[in-house]
């Protein structure tokens, strides 16, 4: 009878870490999409942010407005999802600004399979239907500092202020910044206020870019 339980224990643990691979996959089990670095992906943001109210872990996602296309292949199609979490939040003190860390590492192609992703935001505004308030730059970031344009910099957007492919920085929301940090080769975006918590709404515009290779 001993004998018989030993052998039912190691067999309960043998087959435990098979049941856990099953049940969650991981990301690093998925195939890798490859986006060039001269290649912008134009999206908006589908998940509410408040520096008051989100914590580490919170999921955040993103749907592409344009196709993702270089040259005459369709990378992503319009519709496409990217995932992400944050990783690191901040409030706003008078003492301190309010920062909302986060990586976007996943890739839900619409019509096609799940896959891993590495982008950072490169540029950031409001709606293109949402009146938007003064620019602001980038300027004193710790990190990687992505500068906004100026406003006469109309190449940077497009009619009803639309942000481009080629869009760098911030456009519209007082007082916020971007910048980039990079960590076990995996891209992180800092999203930075001085003035306020970080709040983006469902909506806002982004532009996400692949790092150099």
């Amino acid at each position: 009878m001993i004998r018989t339980g030993i052998l039912l224990m190691a067999a309960l643990v043998v087959a435990l870490p098979s049941i856990a691979q099953t049940s969650a996959p991981s990301s690093a089990a998925l195939p890798a999409l490859n986006i060039p670095s001269s290649v912008g992906i134009v999206a908006k943001l589908d998940t509410d942010l408040d520096a008051s109210r989100n914590k580490p872990g919170d999921m955040v996602q993103a749907e592409t407005t344009r196709d993702v296309k270089p040259g005459h292949d369709v990378l992503l199609k319009k519709g496409s999802v990217l995932s992400g979490h944050i990783t690191q939040v901040q409030t706003f003190s008078n003492s301190s600004a309010s920062i909302i860390v986060i990586v976007f590492d996943q890739a839900a192609p619409k019509g096609g399979s799940p896959a891993t992703l590495n982008v950072k935001i490169q540029a950031l505004a409001p709606a293109a239907t949402v009146s938007t308030d003064s620019l602001q730059d980038g300027r004193g970031m710790a990190a990687t500092n992505i500068n906004s344009a100026v406003a006469a910099d109309n190449r940077n957007l497009g009619n009803g202020g639309e942000l481009m492919a080629t869009s760098v920085g911030v456009y519209g929301i007082r007082g916020m910044s971007l910048a980039s940090t990079v960590e076990s080769q995996k891209q992180y975006s800092v999203v930075k206020s001085g003035v306020s918590d970080v709040k983006l709404k469902k909506g806002t515009q982004l532009v996400f870019k692949a790092p150099e290779q």
